[in-house]
C-alpha cells in the first residue's frame, strides 16, 4: 500500500480548510442530499463528501456508510488531493496502491472508486466527492463529467455555507453599525430577519421576503408563534411556533444550526427552508436578540422527495403483484365452482324452480358478484403497479368499470355515480394507465364535495365520440366549480389547493402526462358554482376482428383433445370439471410430467399450461416443446396469476400463444376452447 503524499502547498491548503468552519460539523440537508445524488447517478452503494485534514479523512456528507472519518494514510480521496485531479481506481485489489489497504481487504471491502476534487476558488483542494463500490466496474467520461458538475455543487453549498456564517459574524460585531448592517443585508441571498427578545421581527432584508411571500410591512412585527404561519415538519406534522429555532434560541441562549422547516405561502405554495439562529447579547449577559438566517431548500427536498416516491412505488407495485398472484389462485377455483354450482343448480332446478331453490341460487349469485368485484379490485391493483406505457386497443367499458370499483371507496359516501357510455370501439391507449388516470379523476370529484350528501351530489361518467373521431371520456360533477386562477395552473407540477401536507400536487399533472403519452388530450372546463367537467380524448384503435373470435354454436357439437397443466391442484381441478363437460381433458400437476407426455406422440388441440410451477417454467416447458414439435407449441394458451418477472412479461409479449388471466369465469374458459375447435 502507498499512503498518499501531501501536496507541495499542504500548509496554505490547510489553512483554506480551516477558513470554512466546517470539519466536526452535523448534517446537513443540502449535503446528504448531493451525496445521496452522487450515489443514485454513479449507481454505486456508497457516495461520499470528504475532507482531507491534517491527518484524517473525514466526511461531511455520507450515503452508505456509518464511519464519519478513517485515517489519512488510509484514504482513496487523500489520493485525489495529491494527485489535484479525478482519480479512477477500476478494482483496487489489483492496485499497488491499495490492494493491501484495509479498508479494501476489509469492510466495507472497496474495490470500485472514483473521486474528483472539491476545489476552491483560488484552487486549493480541500478533498473529493467520490463514489464507490464493492465490485470491480468501469466509468465512462459522461459519468465522470457528471460527477464534476455535482463537486461544484458541493463547493458551492461550502461558498454559499462560509459566507452565511462570515456575514452572520460580521453582522453580530457590527449590529451597531446600520450602514454596514444594511449592506450585509442587500448583498445576501440568504433571508436574514432580526427578532427581539419576546420573539416579533424588527427587521428583514429583501431576500426573506421573497423567500416567504411577504412584504416587509407584513413581516415586521410577527413573531415565530403568530397563528397566522402555516409551518410544517418534513414529517407533514405542524411545527409549533413557540419550537421555531429562533425562539429556542432566545429561551435556551443556544445557538440552532439546520433546522428544516415547510413554511405556506400567501399563494399556497409550499417552501421549504433550511434555518439557522443566534442569540446575540448586546450590553450585558443576557438575550437581547436572535438573527435568523434562512435559505430556499425545495429543489433538493423535492428531488429527495421524488427519488423516495419512486423507490416506495417500485416497492409496492412488487407487492401488489404478489398479493395479486395469491389471491388469483384460489379466486380462480371460487370462481369456477361457483359457475359450476349455479349452472347444475338450473340444470336440476328446471323451468318452475322451488322456493328453496330459488333463494340458493340467489345466495350463489351473490357470492359470484362478490367474487367477481374483488377479481376486478385485484386487477385494478395490478393495472396501478404496471410502470411501463402498452398502446393496445383499450375497451372503455373495462376500463371505467375497473376504475370505479377501485375509487368506490371515496365515491360512496360523497356522491352517487352515474354512467353513460354508449357502445363504442377500443380506445387506443394503456389500459393500467387509462385506468390510474380515471381513479385519480374519480377521487377527485369526490373530495371536491365539501358535504357528504349522495341524495344530492352526483358524478357522472359520459362516453362519446368526438366530430374528429376521436373518442371522449368525460368525469362531470356538480361540485362548487374550479375559480379560473386556479383552473389555468390545475395541470401544473406540485400546484395544490389542499391544506399543507396533504397531497403533493403531482395527481393531474402526472394524469395528463400519461394522456400526452398515449397521443390523447386532457383538459379541463369549469365555472365557480356549476361544477367541473375533465375530458380525456384518445384515438380510436384500428380494429380488425378475427373470423375466430366469437365462437360459432355448432363448436359445441365439437370435442377438443384438451391437456392441462397447473400446480394448484383446485385451479387444476376446477378448469377439468368445467372443460370436461365439453371436451376430452387430461389433467397433470407436475410439468415433468407433462414434458414426457407431451414429447410421445399425442394428438392434441389445446394445452393450457401455468406459467409459475416448480422445476420446469411455462416458459422453460414451451421452450422445450418448440424445439421438438413446433406445431404443438402452437397450441399452448399460457395461463397466469398477475406476478410475472419482467423477463416472463418479455416473452409472453415476444409469442403469438393466447393468454389467460386469472381469476377466469366459465364462459371464458368454454369460449377459448371452442375458439380452438373451430380452427382444426
Amino acid at each position: 500500500m502507498r499512503p498518499p503524499q501531501a501536496p507541495d502547498n499542504e500548509a496554505e491548503r490547510q489553512a483554506a480548510l480551516d477558513r470554512y468552519l466546517v470539519l466536526d460539523t452535523g448534517n446537513e440537508a443540502a449535503f446528504d442530499a448531493l451525496a445521496r445524488l452522487a450515489g443514485f447517478v454513479m449507481q454505486t452503494p456508497i457516495a461520499l463528501i470528504s475532507l482531507i485534514d491534517a491527518d484524517r479523512q473525514w466526511f461531511k456528507a455520507r450515503y452508505g456508510l456509518s464511519d464519519t472519518m478513517i485515517p489519512r494514510v488510509h484514504s482513496f480521496c487523500g489520493h485525489v488531493v495529491e494527485a489535484g485531479n479525478v482519480v479512477v481506481v477500476n478494482d483496487a485489489r489489483a492496485d499497488a496502491r491499495f490492494a493491501d489497504n484495509p479498508y479494501v481487504i476489509g469492510e466495507p471491502r472497496i474495490t470500485f472508486y472514483v473521486g474528483t476534487p472539491l476545489r476552491t476558488p483560488d484552487g486549493f483542494v480541500l478533498g473529493a466527492l467520490c463514489a464507490i463500490d464493492s465490485v470491480p466496474r468501469e466509468v465512462s467520461p459522461q459519468a465522470i463529467e457528471m460527477l464534476g458538475l455535482l463537486a461544484q455543487q458541493v463547493m458551492h453549498l461550502l461558498e454559499q455555507r462560509r459566507l452565511r456564517l462570515q456575514l452572520a459574524t460580521e453582522y453580530a460585531e457590527a449590529f451597531v453599525d446600520k450602514t454596514r448592517l444594511e449592506a450585509v443585508f442587500d448583498v445576501m441571498a440568504e433571508g436574514v430577519v432580526l427578532q427581539g427578545p419576546s420573539g416579533e421581527i424588527s427587521k428583514n432584508n429583501a431576500s426573506a421576503s421573497r423567500i416567504l411571500g411577504l412584504t416587509d410591512e407584513q413581516m415586521r412585527g410577527r413573531t415565530s408563534v403568530d397563528p397566522r404561519w402555516r409551518t410544517i415538519r418534513e414529517d407533514g406534522s405542524d411545527f409549533p411556533g413557540n419550537e421555531h429555532p429562533a425562539m429556542v434560541a432566545l429561551r435556551t441562549a443556544q445557538r440552532v444550526d439546520h433546522v428544516v422547516m415547510g413554511v405556506e405561502k400567501p399563494d399556497g405554495h409550499l417552501t421549504w427552508i433550511s434555518i439557522n439562529s443566534m442569540p446575540l447579547r448586546h450590553s450585558s449577559d443576557a438575550v437581547e436578540e436572535v438573527v435568523t438566517t434562512f435559505h430556499d431548500i425545495t429543489p433538493l427536498k423535492l428531488a429527495a422527495e421524488r427519488l423516495s416516491l419512486q423507490e416506495r412505488l417500485a416497492t409496492t407495485g412488487t407487492l401488489v403483484a404478489g398479493v395479486g398472484h395469491e389471491i388469483n389462485n384460489p379466486l380462480a377455483f371460487v370462481m369456477g365452482n361457483l359457475d359450476l354450482a349455479i349452472d347444475e343448480l338450473r340444470a336440476i332446478a328446471g323451468p318452475s324452480p322451488s322456493a328453496r331453490l330459488e333463494d340458493l341460487l340467489s345466495v350463489l349469485g351473490e357470492a359470484r358478484v362478490g367474487a367477481d368485484r374483488i377479481r376486478k379490485i385485484v386487477r385494478g391493483l395490478r393495472a396501478l403497479s404496471r410502470e411501463d406505457v402498452v398502446l393496445q386497443a383499450v375497451p372503455l367499458d373495462a376500463v371505467v368499470e375497473t376504475s370505479i370499483s377501485l375509487a368506490l371507496h371515496e365515491l360512496r359516501r360523497k356522491a352517487t355515480v352515474h354512467v353513460e357510455l354508449p357502445d363504442l370501439p377500443p380506445a387506443l391507449g394503456d389500459e393500467s394507465r387509462l385506468t390510474q388516470v380515471l381513479v385519480n379523476l374519480l377521487v377527485n370529484a369526490a373530495q371536491a364535495f365539501e358535504q357528504a350528501e349522495p341524495d344530492r351530489n352526483t358524478v357522472l361518467i359520459r362516453g362519446a365520440r368526438r366530430p374528429d373521431g376521436r373518442l371522449r371520456v368525460s368525469v362531470i360533477d356538480n361540485g362548487p366549480g374550479i375559480p379560473a386562477g386556479i383552473a389555468s395552473r390545475i395541470f401544473d407540477p406540485f400546484f395544490t389547493t389542499k391544506e399543507v401536507g396533504k397531497g403533493t400536487g403531482l395527481g393531474l399533472a402526472v394524469s395528463r402526462g400519461i394522456i400526452t403519452a398515449v397521443g390523447g388530450e386532457l383538459s379541463l372546463e369549469s365555472r365557480v358554482g356549476e361544477g367541473a367537467t375533465f375530458h380525456i380524448d384518445l384515438a380510436a384503435a384500428e380494429f380488425d376482428a378475427h373470423d375466430d373470435a366469437r365462437p360459432d354454436a355448432a363448436a359445441g357439437a365439437a370435442r377438443a383433445r384438451i391437456l392441462l397443466l397447473d400446480d394448484d391442484l383446485s385451479v387444476l381441478s376446477t378448469m377439468r370439471r368445467v372443460l370436461q363437460r365439453e371436451h376430452d381433458v387430461t389433467a397433470v400437476s407436475d410439468p415433468r410430467e407433462a414434458l414426457t407426455l407431451l414429447l410421445q406422440p399425442i394428438d392434441l388441440d389445446i394445452v393450457f399450461c401455468d406459467m409459475m410451477m416448480p422445476h420446469l417454467t411455462g416458459q422453460e416447458l414451451y421452450q422445450r416443446v418448440l424445439a421438438e414439435k413446433p406445431e404443438l407449441a402452437r397450441k399452448f394458451v399460457f395461463v397466469t396469476g398477475g406476478a410475472t418477472s419482467p423477463a416472463t412479461k418479455q416473452f409472453l409479449d415476444s409469442v403469438p400463444n393466447d393468454l389467460l388471466e386469472k381469476p377466469f369465469s366459465m364462459a371464458t374458459l368454454l369460449g377459448l376452447a371452442r375458439r380452438y375447435v373451430l380452427r382444426r
